[in-house]
Parts: structure tokens; sequence; C-alpha cells
């Protein structure tokens, strides 16, 4: 419900109980290690098993698990995903074909593992620091702790293995740890023609990290800032001699700090998948997961007339200061999934794929919120409730299809037919006390009192929502010598029923049905030189879940898009440049509710132009180019309230560049550096654009070493450090009102040692 940043205790006892789980998950890990080292060591694969890249290049560092080449078979494609480097050449995430990326009239960037690997991101969002068209950073420390980003400036759809993820806010959103991750793919613009009902800014599709037949293990382990301690686990190969049976286990355990005082994060995370390939057309994947978080930090959100912002005749408080009350405070987070992907290639060419997720979030959250500020005798005094969160959200989502090659006279058709289907249930319950007036600069900063919820329990805020959605979906794909054509349609039909208590002792019970056709045209041109100019319109519409402070229920999202752009990848390169300008027109956008923290309204419509520049490069052997821009124009063009005026933590102007060297040879041979600078531009504060949030230019660093260059014996060891905001910048992140910013992420160093084998 609240997208304000969590409080967290750090009593004696969760601290006693995650070193119980940190026990039991080394008898786990070595049990399993046990058992993976006596596996399939120097087996052969089968013609049916998916082959690792066993060459182990010096080059790539001792740090990453073996990459597998991308190749034209639609099984290794799927189930693993994997680049040798920072190119990917071939995506499922823009039609859900095997198709390259150069031949997929849309913007899509993909960051690979080997570059997730060097940066070291802490969460999928912060991943995205350098992808053009992602804005991140909105939530600034928070940023570690929730997913969510913003696509042209949409709030994005989170997708895992082509599965939307589909959550309420009240929730605290689900979060996949990147380190169980194979890849990230940002996919720009509506895509609603395949994937149905979303936003119409774009997707994040997280890919799992899949069994492989090589058996391959991976340990790491962290200390960093904010006694950020850490460690991961990864293992993957055959259970029986001719791998048709494989396996793959990832976990990791975190206990952390945070850059505000008295906040802990303490999180379990267990990812075993098993697939099976009993002959060479078929592939069965099961895959599970299970997060648990019995501590989740606040960094809590604060007035822009405290931080120094809007002219504020203030002074600026203490920014590593906890301004609620530590007595009260306890957060936790559960989150469980089980994933089928199965998929069989038919005769003729055709292939059947059935992918099918069951996913349940469970969050109490029992924080402090700072609820703006009052002017008390020429100072301001914040204003704190005290709240209590319960959330669930429970989903299944299934997607099948079938694709395969026709040939027509001189045009060939890739055809894909599918039917999708999610329901789901998603409750939220929330009781508040307050507010009560404290002064953030005395010694005494912290909100003190004995709640009493008896009057919010009599009239709470209170969602319950169950929704059914289901879609049909045909697209072709069609070439005729260097033309490609993607024509894609779809038809949705949905239904939610609400029942809602909005404070208030009795309920208001309504249902809603929606029903819509997206579509998508899409034409390109190859060029032989490895130029694909292409141009192309689409639409989708998204019957929102949940509703605004008064329990009024969302209406549909509608949004239609016209974009124009070129794509660059010579034949057999390690280069992949594209350039992209679009217009995207939105009605009945979520907006922030200035006035209710982790509360949206919705607008009348937004137009979005803009410019999307993004290039990833090999510019010399051993030394990669990252570089993204980002030009966004929005305002609200219908809107009773805001017409004119431009959406707020939405910046104009965003920019990345990352350049890394990996030294080859001489004394230093196996030293890899990397360093990064991000640019993110100023914004407006609140939805009458009355004040603006700075800007702010962040370095970033990576140093990794392969200690096998230095000792034999450490074969396999590699020592990596990283620096987030070298610099120390203190900056404000965003704001959605006068009342709501978020305090920038301050600098963040971590040192890991790996060791794979």
């Amino acid at each position: 419900m609240t997208s304000s940043v969590h409080l967290a205790s750090s009593s004696c006892a969760s601290h006693c109980k995650l070193r119980s789980i940190f026990q039991r998950y080394t008898v786990m890990a070595t049990t399993v290690l046990a058992i993976s080292t006596g596996g399939a060591h120097g087996e052969q694969a089968q013609p049916g098993a998916q082959q690792g890249d066993a060459s182990s290049d010096d080059s790539q560092g001792a740090y990453t698990l073996p990459a597998l080449n991308v190749t034209g078979d639609s099984l290794a494609t799927e189930r693993n995903g994997a680049v040798n480097g920072y190119v990917a050449e071939a995506s499922r995430v823009g039609t859900k074909t095997d198709t390259s990326i150069l031949e997929t009239p849309q913007s899509i960037s993909v960051v690979t593992r080997q570059q997730m690997d060097l940066q070291r991101p802490a969460s999928t969002s912060t991943a995205l620091r350098y992808t053009a068209g992602a804005t991140s950073e909105k939530f600034g420390g928070f940023g570690d702790y929730i997913d969510l980003t913003r696509i042209r400036g949409v709030d994005a759809d989170y997708y895992l293995d082509g599965l939307r993820i589909i959550s309420n806010a009240g929730s605290w959103l689900p979060q996949i740890d990147p380190y169980t991750l194979e890849r990230v793919e940002v996919l720009r613009g509506p895509s609603a023609s395949i994937y149905g009902q979303g936003t119409g800014g774009g997707i994040v599709n997280q890919v799992s990290r899949k069994p492989q037949a090589e058996a391959v293990h991976d340990l790491n382990v962290q200390y960093g800032s904010f006694e950020r301690k850490q460690i991961g686990f990864d293992t993957t190969g055959a259970v029986n001699q001719d791998q048709t049976l494989l396996y793959r286990f990832t976990a990791s355990g975190l206990d952390s700090n945070g850059q505000v005082e008295d906040v802990h994060h303490e999180r379990l995370y267990l990812a075993p998948s098993l697939t099976w390939l009993p002959d060479e057309r078929t592939s069965w994947t099961l895959m599970a997961t299970h997060s648990r978080e019995p501590d989740l930090p606040n960094y809590n959100s604060l007035p822009a007339a405290v931080l120094g912002l809007n002219n504020s005749p203030y002074p600026q408080i203490n920014r590593r200061r906890n301004f609620t009350d530590m007595n009260f405070e306890g957060s936790s987070r559960r989150q469980n999934s089980l994933s089928s992907l199965f998929e069989h290639e038919l005769a003729d060419g055709w292939t059947f794929t059935s992918n099918a997720r069951y996913m349940y979030i469970d969050s109490d959250l029992q924080r402090g919120i700072v609820y703006g500020y009052q002017a008390v005798d020429g100072r301001p005094q914040l204003k704190g409730t005290y709240e209590q969160t319960s959330a669930q959200v429970n989903t299944l989502s299934l997607d099948n299809n079938l694709r395969g090659d026709i040939e027509l006279g001189a045009t060939t058709h890739t055809v894909l037919a599918g039917i999708d289907y999610s329901k789901g249930t998603v409750k939220n319950d929330l009781y508040s006390v307050g507010p009560v007036l404290f002064d953030p600069y005395g010694s005494n900063y912290r909100p003190n009192i004995t709640p009493d919820f008896t009057a919010s329990r009599a009239a709470p805020w209170r969602v319950k929502q169950a929704f059914t959605r289901e879609g049909l979906y045909l697209q072709d794909q069609i070439a005729y010598g260097h033309w490609r054509l993607t024509l894609s349609a779809r038809h949705d039909w949905s239904k939610t029923d609400d029942q809602t208590h909005s404070y208030s002792a009795t309920s208001r019970t309504t249902r809603q049905y929606d029903k819509k056709w997206s579509g998508r045209a899409g034409l390109s041109y190859q060029f032989d030189a490895g130029i694909a100019p292409y141009v192309s319109y689409s639409t989708s519409f998204d019957p929102l879940l949940g509703t605004d402070y008064k329990g009024d229920t969302f209406i549909p999202v509608e949004s239609r898009q016209s974009e124009v752009g070129v794509k660059y990848h010579p034949h057999n390169s390690k280069t992949l440049m594209s350039a992209a300008v679009f217009q995207l027109n939105q009605t009945n956008v979520k907006t922030s509710d200035a006035d209710h923290l982790g509360f949206s309204n919705q607008a009348g419509e937004v137009r979005t132009r803009g410019l999307d520049l993004q290039a990833t490069t090999e510019i010399a052997e051993n030394t990669n180019l990252i570089a993204s821009y980002t030009y966004l124009d929005n305002a609200l063009i219908k809107d009773s309230r805001y017409q004119g005026k431009q959406l707020v933590q939405t910046p104009e102007h965003s920019a990345a560049v990352w350049l890394d060297y990996l030294i080859g040879s001489g004394p230093l041979a196996g030293l890899q550096l990397g360093s990064g600078v991000r640019y993110l531009g100023e914004t407006y504060g609140d939805p009458s654009n009355t004040f603006k949030v700075p800007d702010a230019t962040l370095v970033d660093m990576a140093l990794n070493y392969d200690l096998g260059r230095l000792l034999g014996e450490w074969k396999g060891s590699a020592l990596a450090l990283n620096v987030s905001n070298l610099a120390n910048k203190q900056y404000v992140a965003s704001c959605s009102s006068q009342m709501y910013c978020f305090i920038g992420q301050d600098r963040t160093v971590t040192a890991t040692l790996n060791y794979r084998w």
C-alpha cells in the first residue's frame, strides 16, 4: 500500500534467529556440495542435453560461472539465457520467439550475468543503473530493498521468466535476488500485444539461472559498508550419467544494517530447480523460490523543508537519524513461488510452450511514518504516525503458446498463437494512530507514545480484491528479403471483485469487467552491414489492482506509442547500439498522491516524448564500454487539477557511462578495473511543479583480481571490491510532494571473495 521506507527492529532475538538460519544454511550448502562434486565431472553431454562452455578462458575472469553461447537452438535459449560477455544477440522478451534483438522492432536492453558479476548490484533495479530509459533511483537508499523501476516515465511491470509478477504495494512488493538471475531484460514501450494487460512504459523480465549439464559450483562471501554480510552459493550439474536430469541450487543469506541508524535487514533466499530432458525435443524445468525476511529496514520519507529544498528557511536535519519509535518497529516479508517451464518441439518445426507459476507473498509491517511537518514557534516539527499493515497476495499465472515457421512464396512467416490466464487475490489491512509532533533537531528526536489502535481497528482501511485475467494472442513475423514485418494482436478479458473499507466500519463492494484489443505493428529493414532501421506502433491497457485513498477502484490505463529507431550490430561482433525516438500517450495514469504517502491518484492523459540511446561494445581487446542517454519530455495534457504540469520523479535528462578493462598480461595480469559515472537529472518535486529536486552526478568503481594468477593453488578464486557513489555525494533521490522526499544512497563499499570450481 505504501512505498515509504519501512523500519525493522534489530533485537537480539532477530540476530540469534539469523545466526540459526546461517547455521542451517551452512549445513545445507555443505551437503549439496558433497553431492554435487561427486556428480558429473568429465561426463560427455548426450544429444538431448545442453552442454556448457567449459573452456574457462582466463580472459573472462575467474569469478563467473561458465557462460553458454547463444545458439539457434530454442531449448538452449529458453533454458539458459546465458551470454558470453556484455552483448546479448537474441532475446525472447520482445516477441516470445527466438528472434534476434536486431530484428525486433522495439527498443530492448539486456544486462548479462557477466556485467552483474563485475558491478555486483544489490537488487534488480540497481542492475539497471546503466540502462537507457530505466530510472531506478527514485527511492535512493531504499532502492536495495524494493524493485521499482520507471521506464519512459512509467512504473514498469516486473516479470520472472516471462510471467508477470502480480503484486500489491501493500505487500512491500516481491523481490528476486539478482544472484539467482542469468540476465535482466528491458523491453521499452507497450507490450500488451503478447504479454497482455500491463503498463505502457515497458517491462523488466528477470531470467533465472537454469540447470545445465556441466557440473559447476560457485561460492562467495561479502562484507561491506553498514556491516553488510552476505554469503551466496550456486551449484549445477547432471543428476544421472546420461545427463537427462539436471539440477541447480542457488542460495544466499544476508545480514546488513543501513545508512540510517537502527535499521536492519535479514534475508534467506533459496532457489532450487530441476530440468528433465527425456529426448532431444523436450525440456521440462521445475523451479521454486523461497525468501524469508524476518527484519525489513525503514529509511522513511522526509519533508522537502528539512532537506534544504524549495528555498527552505529551515536548517537541514541529520540524514542518518532515524525518526521513528524503535520500541514499536518490526516488519517482515515472506515470499514463495513454484514455476513450471515446459517446451516440446513438434513435427515440421512447430514448438509448444507451457509455462506456469504460483506465487505467494505475505508481509507484516509495523512501522512509523513521517507524515509531513508543522511549524511550531518558527521551527518545523515532524508529524509521525504509527502504522500496522498486513498484506497477502496469491497469484496463479499460465501461458501456453504454439509457434512455428511457414513458407509462403518468397516470404517466411514465424507464427505465434497463445492463450494465457491468471487469477489471484490481494488483501491489505491498514491501521494507524497519529499524527504525533516531535522535534527532529533535538536530542529526543523520535516520537514516543503507546499507540492505541482500538479506534482504527473499528474503522480500518481494508481492501480485498479477487481478479481473473484471460487473453488470446496471435503474432506473425514476416521475412521478405531484407524486410521484417511484425504484426501482433491480442484480446483481453478482465474481472475484478473489490471489497473496500475506507476508514469505515462498513464496506463497499464493486465488480468491474473490462475487455480490450491491443496490437503492435513494426517494420524494419536489415542491411548487410548490421544496421536495422525500424518503425513501430503499439497499444496496451492495464486494469489496475488497488484503490485510491478514498477506496475508489482504479479504472484501466490505456496506452499508445509510436516509435522510430535504428539498431547496429555487425555480424559476429561484440557491439550492439540502438537509438529510438518515441511518443507515448497514456490515459488514466496512476500518479503519486501528494497528500497521502503510498497512495495513488489517476491523471487524465500524459504525453511523453523522448529519446533513448544505448551502446554496449568491446572497444578493444578486454575493454568494454556501456553508455546510455535518455531524454524525456512529459506533460499532463488532460487533467482536472494539474494540466500542463510534468510528472514528479521523472528526470528530463539522464545518462550513464561504464568502462572496464581486464589486464591480460604482465605483472598485473588477471586484474580487472571498472568505473562508471551516472547522471541523474533534476526532477519536479510535487505535482504542481512548484520546486525541483537538484540533479546529481555519481561515480561507481569496481576491481576484480583473479587470485589464480598469483598462486596456482588459488585457481578459481577471485577477490573483488565494489564502490557505489565513490565521492559520497549527499543528494535527494526524489520527492513525490513537498511532504515526501527520499534521501539518496550514500557511499557503499563491498568486498567479495569468490571461489568457482
